[in-house]
């Protein structure tokens, strides 16, 4: 059979091997066919027995298909002779000497060569030196063909790597002819567009480090408001606690407008009354001043010869003076049982008695009016109209919910509605009497100091905390009252009053820092007690001066009246020097020194004769009082 040689194309060699198939197939039909009919084998019926003869026919068939290295068709043979078991040809022991159930199954064909195949396939033997040959032959095309492609296909890598080459070459010839075309490039301008560059870049960095930062909070926010609406239970308590709170707040408003009224006539009231009582007491003392010194005129014209009758005024006046020599003998009295005799000037005493019969009916109208201010909140539940109960609810509500709390600047509100509960409680406190001054131990002064010790500290920075609540309080509350005390109450020639307020003021400004700030309730207090103290000086002050012979007698009119209005200028001098400390400086040394001291009491001491007594009082009062306020 003439051997076939593989062509070149891929298409040619696909029909190659399909049609080599086809010519195998036909092959190794046709030389079984040869064997059966040159082994002489027929087929075996069912049940029958093979002979010897048919036995080594068949062992003969099988020998020459395994030289050939063929395959063993599956014919009726085969299936007579099922029941030997083929041997492979490297099996040392020989057919023969194996019986059937002895012989080894090879299920699996050993690997071929591509020449034993191409040998199976035109049916020539490996050993043959023609097919030899002609392989050989056919290998030497085959390299040759194979050759040829591979020159070929490194020919085509080489036109196309040329032209790849050639490509950037270009490009690089057309960029050097550009840059070459360009004006030449100095260091201060790319220096410049370097700077540019990074300018913007880090303006583009910190918009966009803005951004994120910007984005970073609303995440944090998101994720607050995320949780606080995830907590079902805290919404419903919030809800709930909210709307009692709300409820609250609007029935403690609509009571405490209701009461204010009250509060207001009853305080309006008292004020009215001691106002009254105040103003009568001055009134007297200035008649008494003018009385002495219209009589002691009157002595002097008549011994002058000059007479002047008033009998429309004589009867009053009669009246005045009786009753003022029975004050003075009733304190003379009372300055012995006490021992203060000795130390006493004539002069020196406030004067402030009140009249039986006034005395009994000031304090009918007190009584009546203490009586109508305890039954304000009788018909008031304790949590409207007690400061610390209703210091307690919002507490409560700045303890759970702080952030609603300070949001809503409760604290500022605080005030406004301790303000009528604090008045009502003071409709009998007189700061001018003595044991009525002290703050600290009132029920609302420690209700407030524990509210403002309680808040948290991390909460105590902020700008709306309430830590300054009490001095907010006592700004708003109690400083308009002292300051209407000091307008049409205070006395500043009472020794008694004077002191007491004082002692108020002091403890104002210890406890309460009340005249330690710029505050506008604190400036207007001080000008309040400065314009008093003004008035004061120029209405109550009268040093009368006479002639140095009138006074020679110290027992006389004259010299008794003279020396009574001297120490009283100079009691009025020690009044004022107790605001030192409290009252600005320049002040004290305007009213004290330049209007009393040397206006007044010096020129009284210039005109008085010498003596012991002059030498007394420029030790005691005058120079000491004086270098108390320089020094």
């Amino acid at each position: 059979m003439k051997v076939q040689r593989r062509p070149s194309s891929d298409e040619e060699a696909e029909e190659t091997s399909t049609e080599s198939e086809e010519e195998f197939k036909s092959t190794v039909h046709e030389d079984t066919r040869i064997v059966k009919d040159s082994s002489g084998l027929g087929k075996l019926q069912p049940g029958e027995i093979p002979d010897t003869k048919y036995i080594q026919a068949a062992r003969k068939r099988r020998e020459t298909a395994r030289k050939r290295a063929d395959f063993i068709p599956l014919d009726s043979l085969a299936k007579d002779d099922s029941s030997m078991s083929p041997v492979r040809d490297d099996d040392p022991i020989n057919d023969d000497e194996l019986d059937d159930h002895e012989r080894r199954i090879d299920f699996t064909e050993g690997l071929k060569t591509q020449r034993q195949r191409m040998a199976e396939e035109i049916g020539v033997n490996e050993s043959d030196e023609s097919f030899e040959g002609e392989y050989e032959d056919e290998e030497e095309d085959d390299q040759k063909l194979w050759e040829e492609q591979q020159i070929k296909r490194v020919n085509i890598s080489q036109l196309a790597g040329r032209d790849v080459d050639t490509e950037p070459r270009r490009n690089m010839r057309r960029m050097l002819n550009t840059l070459e075309s360009l004006p030449p490039i100095r260091l201060e301008t790319v220096k410049k567009q370097l700077t540019n560059r990074l300018e913007s870049l880090q303006e583009v960095y910190r918009s966009h480090q803005r951004e994120h930062e910007k984005i970073q909070s609303s995440t944090e926010s998101s994720m607050n408001t995320i949780e606080q609406l995830e907590d079902a239970s805290d919404t419903n308590r919030r809800y709930k606690f909210y709307r009692e709170m709300g409820t609250y707040v609007q029935n403690l408003t609509n009571c405490l407008s209701e009461k204010i009224l009250l509060i207001n006539e009853l305080e309006s009231a008292m004020h009215h009354l001691l106002r009254q009582q105040a103003t009568r007491l001055l009134q007297r003392r200035q008649e008494d001043v003018q009385d002495e010194s219209t009589s002691i005129q009157q002595l002097s014209n008549k011994a002058n010869g000059n007479t002047q009758s008033h009998a429309d005024c004589i009867e009053e006046k009669q009246c005045r003076i009786e009753r003022r020599m029975t004050q003075r003998a009733q304190r003379q009295q009372r300055r012995k049982v006490t021992g203060k005799e000795a130390d006493h000037r004539d002069g020196m005493s406030s004067d402030d008695e009140v009249p039986p019969d006034d005395l009994i009916d000031f304090n009918e109208k007190k009584d009546q009016i203490l009586t109508e201010s305890k039954t304000i909140f009788e018909d008031v539940h304790e949590d409207y109209c007690s400061a610390d109960r209703i210091l307690a609810k919002f507490g409560f509500w700045r303890h759970n919910f702080p952030a609603s709390y300070y949001d809503a600047y409760i604290g500022l509100s605080l005030p406004k509605i301790l303000n009528p509960l604090i008045r009502a409680q003071l409709i009998a406190w007189n700061p001018l009497e003595a044991g009525c001054s002290d703050l600290v131990g009132m029920p609302w002064v420690s209700a407030v100091e524990q509210f403002c010790h309680d808040e948290a500290e991390e909460y105590q920075r902020k700008e709306n905390s309430d830590m300054k609540l009490l001095s907010t309080v006592i700004e708003k509350t109690i400083v308009p009252k002292i300051e209407g005390f000091i307008i049409h109450v205070w006395d500043p020639l009472s020794s008694s009053q004077t002191q007491n307020f004082v002692q108020l003021c002091a403890e104002l400004k210890e406890e309460f820092a009340v005249f330690k700030d710029e505050s506008k309730a604190t400036q207007m207090l001080s000008k309040s007690i400065i314009m008093r103290i003004r008035i004061s000086v120029e209405e109550d002050v009268f040093i009368p001066l006479y002639s140095k012979s009138v006074l020679e007698d110290r027992t006389s009119a004259h010299s008794v009246f003279q020396e009574r209005q001297f120490w009283s200028a100079v009691k009025l001098l020690g009044n004022i020097f107790q605001w030192d400390g409290l009252l600005p400086e320049q002040v004290l040394q305007e009213v004290g020194l330049d209007k009393l001291l040397n206006r007044y009491i010096l020129l009284a001491l210039q005109m008085s004769l010498p003596g012991p007594d002059n030498i007394e009082k420029c030790k005691k009062w005058s120079w000491g009082d004086r270098q108390a306020v320089l020094g």
